[in-house]
């Protein structure tokens, strides 16, 4: 364990999150005229977060740790923080 791997899994994770800001976003920028707008918008996002999960999980280098592994918790970690600053960040203002 270096201080490059966690340096690598926040930059990672950090990428990955903006990533799925930008997917939520379009989303619901996408349904926002549509008749039933909030179920459609939730049913596409789910099923979109469902598929940039399964791409992350197959990307992500660091596949072989487990996950209680110090370096996917500092990873995890960065992606909630980034992810939900942004949510807070595009709702709010």
């Amino acid at each position: 364990m270096k201080n490059k791997d966690f340096l690598l899994s926040i930059v990672f994770n950090v990428f990955l999150a903006y990533l799925w800001i930008f997917l939520i976003y379009l989303i619901f920028d996408f349904v926002q005229l549509k008749e039933n707008a909030l179920l459609l918008g939730l049913a596409l996002a789910s099923i979109g977060t469902l598929l940039f999960a399964e791409v992350i999980r197959r990307v992500n280098p660091f596949v072989t740790y487990k996950i209680t592994h110090p370096v996917k918790i500092t990873g995890f970690i960065s992606f909630g923080l980034i992810a939900s600053a942004n949510l807070y960040w595009i709702s709010f203002c």
